[in-house]
This record gives structure tokens, sequence and C-alpha cells, in this order.
């Protein structure tokens, strides 16, 4: 196995969500490829898909991967994704639409004479489960509770109500991801400590909870011991994350079910 980190989804947008402490590694450079990281919800939307190249250099800003063609399908339906203005590297649908469970959804990827696809179907998902907020010095924190099962959640926190903590933390909005995972990881337990973001009375919260099938839960597993739980007192030994593509694309295309609420804390 060959001993590399490749980042599949941008070091900058990965560390803004994680708000890791830093953390040394060395990193084992390789050849470069491409990567896609591509996500489809049954949200109602024009869904996105990003492709750039692999790096090895840590904290360097990923190389857009312009002029592909990529295409959706559910076998009935098929729909194209164009690049966005502006935007190089991030590709949207043409038209809005909404995956559901019991489809199977096909993506393909043309793009510097590479030919490849990925396959992806949909798991159910339970129900957003209630929160804490407990006090944090003289502010508060987000306590997250368990999933009964595998699950991604992004909680955002938005405090631009109150003017004067933006200027004391530097910015009116932050965001970090939770997962429940059906795994027991060493890694895990003894991963480095996460930065606590603490919140002021006035900030909308808004939770987006995300179903994993267990081939998706693998990948984030696998991504996490590469980026997340590194730098732990037990780490692992440093190997290639897996991929559904079936060429030579790196990367993840998942379908989702996706639930969402928003709560005022004041």
């Amino acid at each position: 196995m060959r001993r590399i980190i490749t980042y599949l989804f941008p070091v900058a947008i990965f560390c803004f969500l994680s708000c890791e402490e830093k953390t040394t590694w060395n990193i084992d450079s390789s050849e470069r490829f491409i990567v896609a990281d591509c996500i489809i919800t049954n949200e109602y939307k024009n869904h996105e898909l990003k492709l750039y190249y692999s790096s090895s250099v840590l904290n360097q800003k990923s190389e857009a991967v312009s002029g592909a063609i990529v295409k959706i399908s559910d076998g009935i339906n098929q729909t194209e994704f164009i690049e966005k203005a502006g935007e190089p590297g991030k590709y949207v649908s043409a038209a809005a639409f909404m995956a559901s469970a019991g489809n199977t959804y096909l993506l393909t990827i043309l793009v510097n004479g590479i030919s490849d696809s990925a396959f992806a179907e949909m798991a159910a998902i339970n129900p957003l489960e209630p929160f804490e907020i407990v006090q944090s010095d003289s502010l508060y924190r987000f306590l997250y509770n368990k999933s009964p099962q595998p699950s991604m959640t992004e909680v955002f926190y938005d405090w631009s109500a109150v003017p004067e903590y933006c200027v004391a933390y530097g910015s009116c909005r932050a965001a970090e991801i939770f997962y429940t995972l059906d795994n027991i990881d060493v890694s895990k337990i003894f991963a480095p400590e996460k930065i606590t973001i603490r919140i002021p009375r006035g900030t909308q919260i808004i939770r987006k909870k995300y179903s994993l099938n267990e081939e998706h839960q693998k990948f984030i597993r696998s991504l996490l011991i590469e980026t997340e739980w590194r730098g732990g007192v037990f780490d692992t030994e440093q190997g290639n994350v897996p991929t559904n593509f079936t060429g030579e694309i790196r990367g993840w295309f998942a379908a989702c079910m996706v639930l969402s609420d928003t709560t005022l804390f004041d």
C-alpha cells in the first residue's frame, strides 16, 4: 500500500468545518490524480460536484479540474452538470432535482481523456436528535447527541445579531461536523482535541443531518483516520483513502437523505 495522504476535500474547507488544533504531519508525496466530491440529497435544488487535483502539500490550494463532461442518471432521467462561471472545478446541475430512496444513481465523468463512473444509493435516516446547549466559561457550547444509526451532522452557527461577539471572535459565523459511525477506533478515542466553539445568546443554530450507507461510512472513517483523527496517541499507518469510482478518479459519490432544523438560542 502506498504511504500517502490525499485530501479528498479542500483542506481549507475541512479545517474550517472541523476547527482542528494545529498538528504536525509528515506527508509522503505521490503522483497527483483527479478527485471528485459529490453528494446528492433529497433536497430539491441544483446539486454540485467539485473536481480538483490531489495534493500532498499541507494547506496548498487545490487546483481545479475544468472542462469536464459530467452527468448523473437514475436509469430513467439524466441530468447534465455545467461548470459554474467564475468558479473553476465547480459543476452545478443544469436543472434542479431531488434524489430519492430506492433509486441507484450513476455519475459519469469525462475529462482530460479519462472516463470514469461511480454508483450511489440512499440510506434511510432517523429523526434529528434533541441537543443541549451547556455553559462554557462565560459563554455556551453545542452538545451533540449521537444518532442511533450512522450519520453526519453539520452544525452552523450565526451570531450576526450580536455584533460585539462578531468583533471579539473575528467572524459572525462558524461551523463544525459531528459523526456517528458504527466502529470502535483507538485513533478516534485518542484523537487530538478540537477547538471548542463557544456561542453567545442570540445565536442562530442550523443543523443538517445526512444519512450514511455502509460504504459511505467506511469512506468517512478512512478519511478521518488520515485527517481529523491523526496526530493523536495511537495513529495508524497512513494509507490510501477508498473510492467508489471504478477507474483513475478518486473521491466519493454519495446519495444522502437530509433532515434540517433551525433554532434560535436566546
